[in-house]
């Protein structure tokens, strides 16, 4: 059985686990570059924050994590800043149940709308969104990541999605 919940302190190990996981399947080139007990700390910070103006929600079937996003609200405008389900488990509805659970909690907030960046390439996730009535704004942005070799910087060219959190 899955269930969706906010995330708790003794959440954070399992969810690093998932984030780097997928990234070493979505961003080999830079995966090797996350350092596990750093991001632990960070999402033990953004789970554990109380003053922050986001959230972080889990699915877990049969009492493992599976899935994770994190939502940041800003007055009127929501930013899915991270969804990740694991791999093996794409495709079997976690992603909606997050997706749901995170534009529920941004239109509680205040939020009118809720915004994602995605690379260019993420396909799926794309084609994921664009499923669940979310569209392309419109707006583009160019990120670069240091790699351990200091003269090679890996780009990533990202476009933002959008969906209107308003009832009619």
């Amino acid at each position: 059985m899955d269930i969706t919940r906010l995330a708790n302190a003794t959440d954070s190990d399992q969810i690093t686990h998932l984030q780097i996981t997928n990234w070493k399947l979505s961003h080999p080139e830079i995966a090797h570059l996350l350092d596990a007990e750093d991001v632990q700390s960070q999402w033990a910070h953004a789970i554990t924050d109380q003053g922050a103006r986001g959230r972080v929600l889990i699915c877990e079937r049969d009492g493992i994590l599976v899935g994770v996003a994190a939502v940041e609200f800003d007055q009127d405008i929501g930013h899915l800043s991270l969804i990740e389900v694991a791999p093996d488990l794409r495709r079997t509805l976690i992603g909606s149940r997050l997706l749901n659970a995170a534009a529920d909690l941004a239109h509680k907030s205040g939020c009118m709308r809720l915004n994602c960046w995605l690379n260019e390439d993420q396909h799926d996730g794309r084609l994921f969104l664009e499923s669940t009535g979310w569209g392309i704004s419109g707006a583009s942005r160019t990120l670069g990541t240091v790699t351990d070799d200091p003269d090679r910087t890996v780009v990533a060219h990202q476009i933002e999605l959008t969906t209107s959190l308003e009832t009619e």
